[in-house]
């Protein structure tokens, strides 16, 4: 983009990696396709780019399709780019748009448009599946739940039982001892 006239601040290609949070690295690469794609960046005295808010939006666009959106960088690039319209776009790419508007440009746009169409088709069914697999996972965690309380409720009963069987079972033998006591014993309560 092109702002050398006018007193909007420009910025270094490190303190936009840093304000992106990328590498120096990335930074260069993402450049590098912009511009093959026709976007031009200004140049300082170093034949360094320099950067002005427009690109500091457009590299931004292009880390949210590449980095979040898991898009390839060509693709992304060519979407960013197709996003510049009229007075918007750089130099490099208004010119592009104005005086070389080929059939092979709208068809690529159509192509590009096609494929993400379908990378959106796949997205809305990967996020169905998800939707339907949670449903399933909540449906057996439910009945888990449930096998796990009847479970609870099976061996509280048993033990119940058990309780109740010793009990019977010591007061028959108390009986038992009772009655096996002689009449005198059991008269003077010895």
């Amino acid at each position: 983009m092109s702002n050398s006239g006018t007193n909007e601040k420009a910025y270094w290609s490190k303190e936009v990696a840093d304000v992106l949070q990328v590498a120096g690295s990335t930074m260069r690469k993402w450049c590098l396709a912009l511009e093959d794609k026709g976007y031009r960046f200004d140049r300082g005295a170093n034949n360094s780019r320099v950067f002005y808010n427009e690109d500091i939006l457009t590299l931004r666009r292009l880390k949210e399709l590449v980095q979040d959106k898991k898009m390839a960088l060509d693709v992304s690039v060519n979407l960013v780019i197709s996003t510049f319209e009229g007075d918007r776009g750089t130099g490099g790419v208004h010119e592009e748009n104005t005086v070389t508007k080929d059939v092979t440009v709208t068809n690529d746009s159509g192509h590009e448009r096609v494929l993400l169409n379908q990378v959106l088709d796949k997205l809305e069914q990967m996020e169905e599946f998800n939707r339907t697999l949670a449903s399933q996972l909540e449906k057996q965690n439910k009945y888990i739940e449930e096998q796990l309380h009847k479970r609870d409720e099976h061996i509280m009963a048993a033990l119940r039982e058990s309780m109740e069987t010793k009990k019977l079972i010591a007061a028959s033998q108390e009986e038992r001892k009772q009655e096996n006591k002689g009449f005198f014993a059991r008269l003077f309560g010895k």
